[in-house]
């Protein structure tokens, strides 16, 4: 040491000042070496931890699978509810295709610490099927026969093969038979597990806070400690809720809240959030014009259908209106998501007057639910049709409240809807004749014997082939060549989230909650893990 001093002391102050300049930089060097060693051979894992806090506009009425109203009581059964492919062994169908036979894990548990077996299911399913349910999931689930082979192992026999089945049972949430076996159908609402559910999934509710006006603000969550699946990462997780999208938009750049999902296009305001990530998400679902001649016996034209779809821009509708959000549509197919060649633009707005001026004192009233979005696409929808030659157009915005009531009634002459496919190659729901009033979805009443044909034939294969494929395109075609809707456009699912959120979702849903599939994965605190991998050494973040 004292030789180094005195090496030091016999430096001159310019070799004094190099040697501090080197002796620096060697430093660096080695903190930078050590630095890229650690980044390059080492990998960041996901640790149990922290909070989360979604944010959703709405109210939830019915927090029970067999029943949901709203988009809320759908986001919280996929976080309360196990769909039964997170429940069960094996989903075994005959070779026929009209049976199958579910074997459910062993032991498993309701949140209540209750075991959960074959009886739910059945129960389930009964439940949905009694008419005074009236269960969303009425139409799925008809003319399916249950019975139990064992506490784990249920039998379901139908009348005839059904290709997408599998699906069904797949995304089937059960409820508890001990909790609401004993109460009347016509007393389910009344019954306070519907707001406070004994579930099977991920989460369970902990605590539920509302406004002495009864608007219920904020569902806390906590880990479910029956669940059958993977822990989830986040211990708590909590569901805000909010009146309109500008005060959820609020409390996030307050960052209040980590999260929320957007079901139309994203607003300007969204993209300044600081810190976020917006992950955009195919979503089977398509926005039209739905035509109902029997309301309005002029839309019995099937040229005067066909030229009222001709005469709309659809262009401007995506530029000015969506922001380039959406992809313009000529049919029910979605065509981007099966990988078919897509359909050119039917936009002739000369073709479109010639039709229309010929038909003199055209009146038309288009019923839209009450969303921003959609009250201006309708404007802009009111304009192309003055100009082609409509002598009136008529826009009725009604409260999401009541457009269920005027859906079921088919009272409308012209509904802008979005309809969204459990299944994009099962159109069977939306477009087949059986289905043209309530519950059915086939909101143009449409009839067309071919196609119903082949959206049997479809859904009665033993798989998917390009048979199916491009028995799907036919069906594209003779559906837009009748025109019984104007096709307008498709929209992604698009959630937004803050950049510390780190999870995985899927790479398309069915349903704005299935983003809660993978919602045991996602995680706020990560620790960094030093290779090989045999090291203990972390260092956390």
């Amino acid at each position: 040491m004292q030789s180094i001093k005195l090496i030091i002391n016999h430096l001159t102050h310019k070799e004094r000042v190099w040697l501090f300049i080197s002796g620096s930089i060697l430093i660096l060097s080695i903190i930078g070496a050590i630095g890229i060693a650690i980044q390059t051979k080492s990998v960041m894992k996901p640790i149990r931890g922290g909070s989360y806090v979604e944010g959703i506009v709405g109210q939830p009425i019915m927090v029970n699978p067999v029943k949901t109203e709203t988009s809320a009581d759908q986001d919280l059964v996929a976080l309360l509810y196990a769909p039964l492919s997170e429940l069960t062994d094996t989903i075994e169908p005959s070779p026929d295709g009209k049976q199958y036979i579910i074997k459910l894990k062993e032991d498993l548990f309701w949140s209540d610490g209750e075991r959960l077996t074959s009886n739910d299911i059945i129960f389930t399913i009964e439940l949905i099927q009694k008419l005074g349910t009236d269960s969303p999931l009425f139409t799925e689930w008809q003319g399916i026969s249950a019975s139990r082979a064992s506490e784990l192992q249920t039998t379901l026999t139908l009348s005839q093969p059904y290709t997408f089945f599998k699906t069904n049972i797949n995304t089937l949430r059960i409820v508890p038979q001990h909790i609401f076996g004993t109460i009347p159908v016509k007393n389910l609402y009344l019954s306070t597990y519907n707001f406070e559910p004994v579930g099977s999934g991920p989460y369970t509710v902990n605590k539920i806070e509302k406004r002495k006006d009864g608007f219920i603000t904020e569902y806390k969550l906590k880990e479910n400690t029956f669940y059958a699946g993977e822990k989830p990462f986040i211990p708590d997780f909590s569901v805000r809720f909010y009146p309109d999208v500008d005060s959820l938009v609020h409390d996030a750049e307050l960052r209040t809240v980590n999260g929320f999902g957007i079901t139309n296009f994203i607003p300007t305001e969204v993209f300044k959030l600081p810190r976020i990530e917006i992950e955009a998400i195919s979503l089977p679902r398509y926005y039209a014009l739905f035509f109902n001649p029997v309301n309005n016996p002029m839309l019995q034209n099937k040229e005067l259908r066909s030229a009222l779809g001709k005469a709309i821009n659809k262009e401007r509708i995506i530029k000015d209106i969506l922001k380039e959000q959406g992809s313009q549509i000529e049919g029910p197919v979605l065509r981007s998501l099966l990988g078919i060649e897509g359909s050119s633009s039917t936009y002739n707005p000369e073709e479109a007057a010639r039709v229309i001026s010929s038909v003199s004192g055209l009146k038309l009233a288009i019923v839209i639910p009450e969303i921003p979005f959609l009250e201006a696409i309708a404007e802009e929808v009111r304009k192309d049709w003055i100009t082609a030659g409509v002598s009136d157009v008529t826009v009725y915005p009604i409260p999401m409240a009541d457009i269920q009531n005027v859906i079921q009634s088919r009272n409308y002459d012209v509904l802008l809807f979005g309809n969204t496919y459990k299944n994009p190659i099962d159109l069977f729901p939306f477009w087949h004749s059986s289905f043209r009033f309530f519950p059915g979805l086939n909101l143009s009443l449409y009839k067309n014997t071919e196609v119903d044909k082949i959206l049997e034939d479809i859904r009665q294969s033993k798989e998917i082939t390009q048979t199916q494929i491009n028995q799907l395109t036919k069906i594209d075609e003779q559906i837009k060549n009748d025109a019984p809707a104007a096709f307008l456009f498709s929209l992604p699912y698009f959630y937004v989230h803050t950049t510390r959120m780190e999870g995985s979702f899927p790479n398309i849903i069915h349903s704005p909650s299935e983003r809660f599939s993978n919602v045991s994965q996602w995680s706020v605190n990560r620790i960094r893990v030093l290779s090989p991998q045999n090291s203990s050494s972390t260092t956390t973040e």
